[in-house]
Parts: structure tokens; sequence; C-alpha cells
């Protein structure tokens, strides 16, 4: 994991706990301070392939986390 992909996780994690809900890209640019969204869609989509969040096509907020840690668990 790159370190601004680990920042926007780390973003979206946190992000959830105070909301409750999934932040929107926008979301991200805003409290990243990041002018393009292109490129936290692309850093979002590449978690995504990394299993590490989930996103539902067309469906505003539906991103949510994947926990992983039973598999981390399961290798102990």
């Amino acid at each position: 994991m790159t370190p601004k992909q680990k920042l926007v996780l780390d973003f979206i994690q946190t992000y959830v706990k105070i909301k409750g809900f999934a932040p929107s890209y926008a979301d991200i640019a805003h409290g990243l301070n990041s002018k393009m969204k292109c490129n936290i869609h692309r850093l979002v989509h590449e978690l995504q392939k990394e299993g590490l969040v989930h996103i539902k096509p067309h469906l505003i907020r539906s991103m949510t986390l994947v926990d992983r840690s039973v598999e981390h668990i399961e290798r102990l």
C-alpha cells in the first residue's frame, strides 16, 4: 500500500467513525486538501482492488470498509 492509499484509507475509517456513513469523493478530496477528485477516485478504486474497501456501483456513499482482521488471525 502506498502512503497516499494509506492516507485515504485512514481518512475513510475516521470519517465513518465520526459521521456514521461513508464519505463522498468530494469529502475525501476536501478533507485531504486535494483539488482533484479524479485522483481520489483512482486511489479509492486501487483500495477496492486490494480488497480494503467495497463500493456498490451507481450508489452514493456506498463505500464500506472490508474487515480483514479475521484473515490476519487465521494466518497466525
